[in-house]
């Protein structure tokens, strides 16, 4: 069970408020890997804005991969719906391709047609920001260089993750649940997500306090799924109670921490308190969380593992850029439980 007081440093006295900007992955989720019944982007998005009004969260970036409206043209006015509730819009490639599996060029030219789909909203944005798809910003030093030259004439800053909880692994669980009606089920899925959600922002936040010998400003993750509509008030609150104060988007990125690229490079899933923090030799406590170990086993249903309903979202992603997924840069799974 999460330990709901506030966040301590080593001493035991009470740490300053840290501060937290939520930003959002994915709005209309993946091409290959779609909505169940019941929810679409404006029912998920709505119910999101209802979380952050009440928690006084402000001003969210959706970052937006557009491939999935190629067949859903209108999902698009979900965007002007968001928008209209003091929110903003940012790139995120069309494809949601990882640059590791592919060229330089041919994820520029992907990353340019989501910038010209989202070019009404990201005009309306105060920053025009981009986040790199899986938060993989090049398996080569030259690759990420290639990309971070073309954002600059695009007059696109990139924006990291520092913080996340593998929201995406309780989505396939909570997807079972819905299919089967286990209600039951569906109420321990949402409790983990919250309580994992706190968790992870502890051990990630104490070991960029170790990396950098202070506590800068967070960047969270969630995406616009399912679970995250139904639950992400319950990840909110729990934040709220360890003492978070949440914060713009601008505000988390006007601290060094957040505009440096980490010193190094990697092709594995890793958000870039995890590449700091493995720059200087530092682990990350229970990261992946050994929880999803339990989620996976969750409420099974014969062709609804991780794989069935993921894998074609990523070959999709892939062979949109020409290529084929690696799976083993995606090691986002704990190792499984002896």
């Amino acid at each position: 069970m999460t330990d709901t007081t506030a966040l301590i440093d080593e001493s035991g006295r009470a740490q300053e408020p840290l501060r937290l900007a939520v930003t959002l992955d994915d709005p209309f989720m993946w091409r290959g890997a779609g909505f169940p019944p019941g929810y679409d982007p404006d029912i998920v998005l709505g119910r999101l804005c209802d979380a952050f009004e009440q928690y006084r969260v402000p001003e969210v970036y959706a970052f937006t991969s557009t491939a999935p409206v190629e067949d859903h043209p209108d999902w698009l006015s979900a965007l002007d719906h968001w928008t209209d509730r003091g929110h903003h819009v940012a790139a995120h490639t069309h494809s949601h391709a990882s640059l590791n599996w592919t060229d330089a060029a041919s994820y520029v030219a992907d990353l340019d047609r989501n910038v010209d789909i989202l070019e009404p909203w990201l005009a309306k944005a105060p920053t025009r920001y981009f986040r790199y798809a899986f938060d993989m910003w090049g398996d080569t030093r030259d690759k990420t260089d290639h990309v971070q030259a073309h954002l600059v004439r695009r007059g696109l800053l990139p924006a990291p993750i520092t913080h996340w909880f593998y929201d995406v692994q309780f989505l396939v669980a909570y997807l079972r649940t819905l299919v089967t009606g286990d209600t039951e089920a569906a109420a321990w899925v949402r409790r983990r997500f919250a309580e994992t959600a706190v968790d992870a922002l502890r051990n990630q936040a104490a070991a960029a306090q170790e990396v950098f010998g202070r506590q800068p400003p967070h960047i969270a993750l969630i995406h616009g799924t399912p679970i995250a509509a139904d639950a992400y008030a319950e990840v909110l609150a729990a934040y709220a109670a360890v003492g978070v104060q949440f914060v713009t988007l601008e505000e988390a990125m006007s601290d060094p921490a957040n505009q440096i690229v980490p010193p190094t490079v990697t092709r594995y899933f890793r958000n870039s308190t995890q590449k700091w923090a493995e720059h200087a030799g530092i682990g990350v406590a229970d990261t992946p969380p050994r929880i999803l170990n339990e989620v996976q086993r969750c409420c099974p249903v014969e062709g609804m593992t991780e794989s069935d309903l993921l894998g074609p979202a990523l070959v999709a992603a892939a062979q949109a850029v020409g290529s084929e997924p690696v799976t083993t840069d995606l090691d986002w799974n704990p190792a499984v439980d002896a």
